[in-house]
This record gives C-alpha cells, sequence and structure tokens, in this order.
C-alpha cells in the first residue's frame, strides 16, 4: 500500500551510498507492499469474482514487471534524480513534473486515510472496538509522534514487512484444508455459478483491485543510490520483490476465497478475519483470529505511518521547489515539516470518512497517473538522450515500456468507470491546481 518513499521527497533515509545489497532492496519492496494483500483487493470479487480477479492479477504483474524493467533504468542511470517528479521533470519539464509530483502527494494522503479505515475495521473484528473514536486516536497518535521528527526507517519497514509475510503464511496454512473449489465461483441469478460472473467486463473491473496486491512494490527502485553494483542489483532486487509479492497474493486470493467464499468476501474490509470467521467451529480458530488480527493491525498502521511521513514530505518536496506555497516547505523546532503533516492529516480524515472501495480506486487512479508519466518519461528520454550512460538497460527496452504505459491507462480507464464523479472531481481539481501553477510560475527556492 506504500505508494512512494521518503526518497521522493528528496531526503535520503540515511542510508549509507553502498550499504544495501539486493536482498534488503528486495525485502523492502516487499515489506512495502505486502499489507495490500490484507485487504482492498477483495472488492474486486465483487465485480468480476475469482476468475475476473486471477486474469487482472496477471495482466498486473506483467504491468509490474514492465514497470519496473524501465524503472530499473531510470534509477541506475540517475540515481539521484529524486522521484517519479524527477525524472518526468527531466524528460517534459516543470509544469509536467508538477502534475506527476501532485498526483503522488495526493494519493499518498488518500492512502493514508484508506490505511486508518482498514485498521478501525480489523480492530473491530478482532476486538469489537471500531467507530471514529478509534480513527481519531490512530490518526493523533500518528502525527504528534512525527511532529516530534520520527523518520521512517528502511528496518523498521522491513520488520513490519516480516511480521505480515509470517501472519500471511499461518492464515493459509490454517485455512488450507478448508479450501473448496466450489467456493470460487460467484452466484449468478437463482440456481448458476460462475468464475467470471460479470464476463470480461467483469474482469476489466477488477484491474484496480488486483493492482493492490502489488502497489508499491516499485518504489524499492529509488534504493538505487544507496546499493552495491545497482546496475546489477536493482533489477534482481525489483523482480524478486514482485514475484514474492504475486506468489503470496495469488496464494492469499486463493485459498481465503476457496474458504469463505467469493460472494461472502467481496464487501467486506476485513476479508482475512471474515474468512476465519467461517472457521469458528475448528479447534484454534480464536486464537489464529486474535493472531491473524494484531498482525494485519500492525502492518496497516506501520503503512498508514509510512504513508504519512512520504505524503508529507512530498508536499514538503513540492513546496521546497516552488511548486506550492512556501508555507508548505517550513519546518517545526524538530526539523519535523508541520504544515505538510497537518495538510495530509486533513486529507487523511476526509479520506476515512469515505466508503474504502471508492477510496481506493481513487488512490490507484492517482498512483497510476504517475506511473503513466514515468513510462512518458523513460520513453521520451530513450529518444531526446540516447547517450545517456545506462550501466542497465531495461529488458524489452521501449516495447516493455509501451505495454506497461497501455496497462496503467487501462488501470485509469477502469477506475474511472468504476467512480465517474469522484474522479472528475479530482481531475478537475487537478486541472485547476495545474493552471494556477502554469499562471503564476516563479524560480524554484534554493533547495
Amino acid at each position: 500500500m506504500n505508494a512512494e518513499s521518503p526518497a521522493v521527497a528528496g531526503e535520503s533515509p540515511g542510508l549509507r551510498r553502498g550499504a544495501l545489497g539486493w536482498r534488503e532492496v528486495a525485502a523492502l519492496g516487499i515489506a512495502i507492499a505486502i499489507s495490500g494483500t490484507t485487504a482492498g483487493w477483495n472488492y474486486g470479487l465483487a465485480i468480476g469474482g475469482w476468475g475476473g480477479m486471477l486474469l487482472a492479477a496477471a495482466a498486473m504483474l506483467v504491468l509490474f514487471l514492465c514497470l519496473t524493467q524501465t524503472l530499473a533504468e531510470l534509477a541506475v542511470a540517475l540515481p539521484t534524480v529524486g522521484g517519479f517528479d524527477g525524472f518526468v521533470q527531466r524528460a517534459f519539464g516543470r509544469t509536467t513534473a508538477y502534475l506527476a509530483g501532485m498526483s503522488v502527494a495526493v494519493a499518498l494522503a488518500v492512502g493514508a486515510g484508506l490505511a486508518v479505515s482498514f485498521t478501525e475495521a480489523y480492530l473491530a473484528g478482532w476486538t469489537g472496538i471500531h467507530g471514529w473514536t478509534i480513527k481519531l486516536l490512530i490518526v493523533i497518535a500518528v502525527l504528534m509522534l512525527q511532529l516530534r521528527g520520527a523518520q521512517e526507517a528502511v528496518g523498521l519497514t522491513a520488520a513490519v514487512g516480516v511480521v505480515a509475510i509470517l501472519i500471511l503464511v499461518a492464515f493459509c496454512a490454517y485455512l488450507a484444508p478448508a479450501f473448496s473449489v466450489t467456493r470460487l465461483y460467484s452466484q449468478v441469478g437463482p440456481a448458476g455459478l460462475s468464475l467470471l460472473p460479470h464476463g470480461m467486463s467483469g474482469a476489466a473491473g477488477c484491474i484496480p483491485f488486483a493492482l493492490f496486491l502489488f502497489l508499491g512494490v516499485e518504489q524499492a527502485a529509488h534504493a538505487a543510490s544507496e546499493m552495491r553494483d545497482g546496475e546489477r542489483s536493482i533489477p534482481k532486487a525489483l523482480a524478486t520483490a514482485i514475484l514474492t509479492v504475486f506468489v503470496i497474493g495469488f496464494c492469499v486470493l486463493l485459498i481465503a476465497t476457496g474458504a469463505a467464499g467469493a460472494d461472502r468476501l467481496g464487501n467486506v474490509a476485513d476479508p482475512l478475519i471474515t474468512a476465519l470467521g467461517t472457521q469458528h467451529a475448528r479447534p484454534g480458530a480464536l486464537l489464529m483470529t486474535r493472531v491473524v488480527g494484531a498482525g494485519v493491525v500492525i502492518a496497516i498502521v506501520g503503512t498508514f505511518f509510512s504513508l504519512t511521513y512520504a505524503g508529507s514530505r512530498q508536499f514538503y518536496h513540492l513546496a521546497v521547489g516552488g511548486f506550492l506555497p512556501r508555507r508548505l516547505g517550513r519546518v517545526n523546532h524538530r526539523q519535523a515539516p508541520a504544515p505538510a503533516l497537518v495538510l495530509v492529516t486533513l486529507i487523511a480524515l476526509i479520506s476515512a470518512s469515505l466508503p474504502p472501495n471508492g477510496t481506493m480506486v481513487v488512490f490507484i487512479f492517482m498512483i497510476s497517473v504517475s506511473h503513466a508519466l514515468l513510462l512518458a518519461a523513460f520513453l521520451r528520454l530513450r529518444i531526446r538522450e540516447p547517450l545517456l550512460a545506462r550501466p542497465y538497460r531495461a529488458i524489452g527496452g521501449s516495447t516493455a515500456a509501451w505495454i506497461a504505459l497501455g496497462l496503467s491507462l487501462s488501470v485509469m480507464a477502469s477506475c474511472y468507470r468504476l467512480q465517474p464523479r469522484a474522479l472528475s472531481i479530482a481531475l478537475t481539481v487537478t486541472a485547476l491546481f495545474v493552471v494556477q501553477f502554469m499562471g503564476s510560475r516563479r524560480p524554484s527556492a534554493t533547495r
């Protein structure tokens, strides 16, 4: 669920150059993305069924393999550029970079609110405690911690990822004996069953939710400047992370659905707890529910912390670069970007007040905008700067980038089809920001 790393904000996570090998970076990518397997993906079951989710997940696997190949080439060739908006600015200039940067910043803040909603849902299923009081306590606690200058660390992120992986492995092992192929089918009409209850159109509607299984794994590429032998390590690390996340995600998709039923899981915010709830008569069910609930809450709270940190740094980075009002570039006496943190918190609270399935679509759309702009930047730089030193060249080259770009556009189209009103408002507001930026451009501030 983590859509961006602190490096996007133009700040080093404090690692020494050459301190990371490919295994550490692969672990980071897995840790960033793994919480997407605990919640959110299951909404696709209500739209396209289990078969639709499987087809969509296969398409998203292709998207991320191609996307990370292009990103690996850029990250190794330009390790100090800063992030997606840095690559886009080099290719297209400041206005397009502003669009890329704002799409990431808003997505991170919206995603933080989404993490709050999922945390509250899992707490409700685990302990019975729920409501806005819980959401406010989570938000305030993280805000207070970050105002004190708390910083995200690779070690902490990886530790949370390890907890999530262990929980997911235990979850799958416990539910495997209850698996039944018939539960993968969705009800169609009074007596019919189908793996594709709404045909290929439903499968296309699953694309945003299948993407959620992978989202954030690509951000491990921002560790390029901290790696040993980056031209070999980055591609290996990203491929390992993507394939690992796919295998774990597929196992959860298969076993959770096969144990609980596609129709039962399609509209809940806590799919793992709901799936375990179908096994209440089995020995150890209560203990497993408590263990899984605790582990998932830890993972999602960690994701919320990471998103809040990265979102505030992204807004700060844009303000310091002259893209946003300078007041968002201020820091408090502990060097924390207090105005940016407050802005992210307010957006997160609004996001947390909305239905998570709709909020998730907006989050994924905004991230997909940054993916599309990154891929376009890769293609343009291949043409404009053919002499740029590229120690690593993407497998598939421009063809892979075009494939990923087409799939990214399909994600955006699918999102718009699912939430046309919300995304129309988001696009209108974004367009107004871009117009305002173009009309009031000022020299970039000194970083």
